[in-house]
């Protein structure tokens, strides 16, 4: 049998925990090594998965043979210099979505990633929950019909849980607060679903929470295919995850139980799809497939650095994704007025690079 791929966490905070969970319920990829600059965090991340050995540095991390790749989880502004340097020392990188906090970094994280050839993954991996997957075939297959609306939402509470100490709480660090954090997960769900976004119309708001961030953001996106969608994403009431799509054929509606979002391996089980035929008034269950997000993306990437398999999202992906998140806070600056994705794009200097 040929040997697991060797993967090293970045970070080693609650995420960091949450997909190795996810590692340790597969058999393609297997931690070993880790950093933080916590040594009493390194010691306690290694007992609880069983690694052999941590890094005191990220240099060392680096210059570990056995490390194929490395998995960041560190707060958005980190990713940038975190993704080069690991690029650089021909490491592949899996960063925790969203790419980067601002555009330009996520410009330069493409730039090093086409500049290096190394497998580089966005964990925007809401796209494999089955209710994703199905309703893509059903788009694929024409049993949807044209799609004509979308509508997307992803709430929970931790805008009311921040204060001074959390990264989260601060407008430079993660701007955009709920949009940018939850947001962004249906922005490359709805791309996914129905191709490329071409502007968005949003008003973002700061209403319970005490952070510089908001908690409650609408967007309105118009897809090039000229379907129209929606975003809402809140971070002070309880947990919400849904995405219901209107097509000439049927309606289809997806609700996940949010409490479940970190067991990726049991969220389908708490997950409901049921679609509602043109002409018809009853709704029937459709049939969710298991599936386990974080295990099957890790593995994705794990596989990729061997050169045996090819990675969904990429760097083009999520730099897309975090320019949805960008033109609504533009569009809410501007009261609610539409802003092209071009434009965001263009003033990051990307170009048409993720067009």
């Amino acid at each position: 049998m040929a040997e697991k791929i060797g993967l090293a966490p970045v970070g080693l905070g609650r995420w960091a925990k949450v997909l190795a969970r996810g590692i340790q319920r597969g058999d393609a990829v297997e931690l070993v090594s880790c950093f933080s600059r916590d040594a009493d965090r390194r010691r306690a991340f290694q007992e609880e998965f069983g690694i052999e050995r941590s890094a005191a540095t990220y240099e060392e991390l680096l210059a570990d043979e056995r490390v194929e790749g490395v998995i960041i989880t560190t707060p958005n502004d980190t990713h940038r210099d975190l993704i080069v340097q690991a690029l650089e020392a021909g490491k592949g990188v899996y960063v925790d979505k969203p790419i980067a906090h601002t555009l330009e970094d996520a410009v330069a994280v493409l730039d090093a990633v086409e500049a290096t050839g190394r497998p580089f993954a966005v964990g925007h991996s809401a796209r494999r929950l089955a209710g994703s997957r199905v309703m893509k075939a059903w788009i694929e297959d024409g049993r949807l019909g044209d799609v004509s609306l979308a509508e997307a939402n992803f709430s929970n509470e931790r805008g009311l849980e921040l204060t001074t100490e959390t990264w989260r709480y601060y407008a430079d660090r993660s701007p955009g607060g709920t949009m940018i954090q939850l947001g962004v997960h249906h922005a490359d769900n709805l791309e996914y679903l129905l191709g490329p976004v071409k502007s968005v119309s949003a008003h973002a708001r700061r209403l319970y929470t005490k952070a510089e961030v908001p908690d409650a953001v609408m967007a309105i996106l118009e897809f090039e295919s000229g379907a129209l969608g929606y975003i809402g994403c809140g971070w002070a009431s309880p947990g919400v995850y849904t995405i219901n799509l209107q097509g000439t054929k049927h309606n289809l509606r997806y609700d996940l139980d949010f409490t479940h979002w970190h067991e990726s391996h049991e969220a389908d089980a708490h997950s409901t799809l049921v679609s509602q035929g043109y002409g018809q008034s009853e709704r029937t269950p459709v049939e969710l497939p298991r599936t386990d997000m974080f295990r099957e993306q890790l593995e994705e990437f794990g596989r990729a650095i061997r050169g045996e398999a090819e990675i969904e999202v990429g760097a083009r992906e999520g730099l897309r994704a975090l320019a949805i998140v960008h033109a609504s806070l533009r569009s809410s600056e501007r009261d609610g007025q539409a802003v092209e994705i071009a434009e965001v794009l263009d003033a990051a200097g990307a170009g048409t690079r993720a067009a």
